[in-house]
């Protein structure tokens, strides 16, 4: 393959103009429309200035741009330079000398009257010795067995050999897959689980996808981008746009109204054994909290324009590329054509950022290579049918580097914004499947350089020229398989009898790594390490813990890593234990300690008794809880004395958790009926109702059930001279209900307690108890015995 990362910038602009004359690299084929190709946006031109000019003074004034030196101010005068922006605006610096990088800080895009020529515009500030570089801006057409229901008709699954390479490595949550495109429906049920969250924009720490608590308008990360929690919307335009799209403002909603975006990321990560939709290359094994799959860095450059199709903007790709590379994505995939801009942003990414990127070679069925194809280490990929034959449309040459299936291939899509599956087919299609196998290897050996990420994929291929004798050398090594480049990796792999209890908790771990490694080195997560192949660990602390197994197998140094892999506890429910006094209600507090986020939690409360002890209402008014925006009550019981309480934590879109603490969280409001008998127990328990156990507390790394202590309510006994038993201190009320039950008609009416009314002990209700309880409290009396 013939690929260079040096060229002139003579060539690239002559190249530039000539990509736009010829039929385009575009990635995505639309059935009964008319290819679609790349258009100059009005009004709008990339320049990068020479490094020796210090742009910190340029400004805007009376609607004119003025660089701050003589004769670039007369250029931009005269050609009517109204506005600029940079296109790298989060590089603040210039890389160090013979670095290798571009200096990006130099680019910017300027505007100007769309009534005037692009191409005199950019031929007239080439000619300005201050400006290195000038171009339009273009818009780019867009180019283990599981339990999913369409997984039989992905046709490729095959092809890959997915089954058996997903038996070596499914994915992992670790690894970050940037599309770059014109969004992501991240509310896709098949999507939303593996959308990548950035952590230093997760405020509450939940890594809940678009979580409105998390949008306070700062940049909380100092990454040059304010509320990027999901990835960002960098779209600036693309001239107009099909009825309800975005028009092209940059905000933190990177969400995908054309669906192509969506659509490939779908094929790179949906999520794998979820029982939804479609699976994902590199979607992780969903069901278990540290199997989730490669995280998908949403970043939307494109949208739906006027004629309905897809395109993307070439300098907000730059910016994306750029933006993806810095925040640390592993894999980028660029299913639309290309135009110089790019390959700066591309340098940086690849050179100080090792990311595997993966390119649609376009689908115009020719031999011409796009500006981003030129770079050997951009994977460039044409596409292939069922067949194995070389799809009708791919673009094909001796720059291409791997083929990947790309026709008629099922993935997940959006509507206007509605989640869906769609089946399209081109180019796009097949550069996610060579990202989604970039990301299973770097699941599979994050250590890896980008060089070897690229000769794995490139070298473990299926060759495919016997069934293409026409384009012998022309499809690159062949078409990628999976299973190939997973077999040639060390591979460790591990598991463990529990992964989550309270502590101490003791853990023994199993190495499954299937090549007969010869040397093991574990790292618990709290500090500890192992060099055993099969040790035991006991987790003393509370917390939520990373596991990572190294090996050295025939084929090298193997790892894995699982996040979340432990989850060691010390949570306790405690309903608390009251006194009460008969005919009066009680407030018994329910206290919490827990250590994860919790989302829900259901509990339900057991009374029983025989005295008409019974719970009136719960409340979580003045307690940790209170700010819940769901306060249901799905069962009440009250033959049996039974009541379930559920407590949700939040609308869609907002999260608002329970945080780790320590305090009450529910108060329970239990009334003592005044029949009730003087000294009774009873006993506040949570059971299983139904085929549900209780207390469930629903966490942000799963449900689990917190060590339970049950609570007691105590009727009051009565005192000697309490003979009303109402708790207080002997009175004249207490002698008047005293002589009423003797004397007053009816005899024994109103009822008195049995160990109240006899004041003096002697066993006997009469005078003499009257007697002794007026001595008591007015003539200086002894009190009345305590037994």
């Amino acid at each position: 393959m013939s690929k260079t990362t040096k060229y002139s910038a003579s060539l690239i602009l002559a190249g530039l103009f000539c990509f736009l004359m010829v039929p385009d690299a575009y990635s995505r084929i639309y059935e009964n429309l008319e290819t679609p190709k790349p258009y100059i946006i009005k009004g709008i031109v990339t320049v990068q200035f020479e490094d020796d000019l210090d742009l910190s003074s340029m400004k805007r004034n009376f609607g004119r741009v003025s660089p701050g030196y003589a004769g670039l101010d007369r250029t931009f005068e005269e050609l009517q330079i109204s506005g600029f922006r940079k296109i790298f605006p989060m590089e603040k610096e210039k890389p160090p000398v013979n670095s290798g990088l571009k200096d990006l800080t130099r680019y910017y895009e300027i505007s100007f009257p769309d009534t005037i020529s692009v191409e005199k515009i950019v031929n007239r500030l080439l000619q300005d010795p201050n400006i290195r570089w000038a171009e339009p801006v273009l818009a780019i057409p867009v180019d283990r067995v599981p339990d999913d229901p369409s997984w039989t008709s992905q046709w490729h699954r095959t092809k890959l050999q997915l089954a058996d390479a997903w038996d070596k490595e499914t994915g992992s949550d670790s690894i970050k897959i940037a599309i770059i495109d014109t969004g992501v429906n991240y509310r896709h049920p098949d999507l939303t689980a593996n959308i990548w969250v950035n952590p230093g924009e997760d405020i509450d720490g939940d890594g809940e996808v678009y979580d409105l608590d998390d949008f306070d308008g700062l940049d909380n990360d100092s990454n040059g981008v304010v509320d990027d929690l999901i990835g960002y919307d960098f779209l600036t335009g693309i001239g107009s746009v099909w009825p309800g799209e975005d028009a092209g403002t940059p905000d933190s909603d990177p969400n995908d109204f054309d669906g192509h975006g969506t659509h490939c990321s779908g094929i790179a990560a949906a999520v794998t054994n979820n029982a939804t939709d479609v699976v994902g290359i590199a979607g992780g094994w969903s069901g278990y909290r540290s199997f989730g799959g490669a995280r998908i860095m949403c970043l939307r450059v494109g949208a739906t324009a006027s004629d309905g199709r897809g395109y993307v903007n070439s300098n907000d790709c730059a910016t994306a590329i750029n933006y993806a590379a810095n925040n640390g994505a592993h894999v980028i995939n660029c299913s639309w054509g290309s135009s110089s801009v790019q390959n700066s942003a591309l340098q940086n990414a690849i050179i100080g950022h090792s990311v595997t990127v993966c390119h649609a070679a376009g689908n115009d069925n020719i031999t011409t290579p796009g500006p981003m194809d030129n770079f050997y280490e951009v994977l460039s990929v044409a596409a292939t049918t069922s067949s194995d034959l070389k799809a009708s449309y791919s673009n094909y040459g001796s720059w291409i580097d791997v083929s990947a299936p790309g026709s008629s291939i099922l993935s997940t899509y959006s509507y206007s914004y509605t989640p869906g599956t769609n089946t399209i087919g081109g180019t796009s299609m097949a550069s996610p499947m060579v990202a989604g196998l970039a990301a299973l290897i770097r699941s599979a050996m994050p250590s890896l350089s980008v060089e070897e990420v690229n000769a794995i994929i490139r070298n473990n291929t299926d060759d495919i020229y016997a069934l293409n004798p026409a384009y012998y050398g022309l499809l690159g090594t062949g078409r990628i398989n999976a299973n190939k480049a997973l077999s040639v990796l060390a591979i460790a792999m591990f598991s463990s009898d529990i992964t989550e209890g309270d502590i101490p908790l003791e853990v023994n771990f199993t190495d499954l790594s299937p090549n007969s490694p010869t040397s093991w080195e574990w790292s618990f997560g709290d500090g500890a390490i192992s060099a055993i192949q099969n040790p035991s660990h006991i987790y003393t602390e509370p917390g939520i813990y990373n596991v990572s197994l190294k090996v050295n197998d025939p084929n090298g140094l193997g790892e894995e890593r699982l996040r979340h892999y432990i989850w060691a506890r010390a949570d306790t429910m405690i309903i608390d234990s009251v006194m009460v006094n008969r005919g009066q209600q009680a407030v018994v507090p329910i206290y919490l300690n827990n250590t994860a986020q919790i989302k829900n939690m259901t509990i339900s409360i057991t009374l029983p008794n025989s005295q008409g002890i019974k719970l009136d209402s719960a409340s979580m008014q003045g307690t940790r809880t209170e700010y819940f925006h769901t306060r249901e009550y799905p069962g009440f019981d009250f033959a049996n004395k039974r009541y379930a309480v559920y407590l949700g934590s939040s609308p869609q879109n907002y999260s608002n958790y329970l945080m780790p603490d320590t305090g009450t969280f529910l108060k329970l409001y239990i009334t003592v009926p005044g029949t009730a008998a003087p000294g009774t127990l009873v006993t506040i328990d949570t059971l299983s109702w139904g085929t549900y156990k209780y207390p469930v507390l629903n966490t942000i790394y799963g449900p689990y059930w917190p060590v339970f202590k049950t609570g007691k309510v105590y009727v009051r006994p009565c005192v000697r001279g309490d003979v009303d038993c109402n708790g207080e201190e002997p009175s004249i009320t207490d002698i008047t209900a005293l002589i009423s039950h003797l004397y007053i008609e009816p005899i024994g009416e109103p009822p008195i307690d049995a160990y109240g009314g006899d004041v003096n002990a002697d066993g006997l209700y009469d005078i003499s108890d009257i007697t002794f309880l007026i001595s008591y409290l007015y003539l200086g009396g002894a009190e009345p015995p305590a037994k």
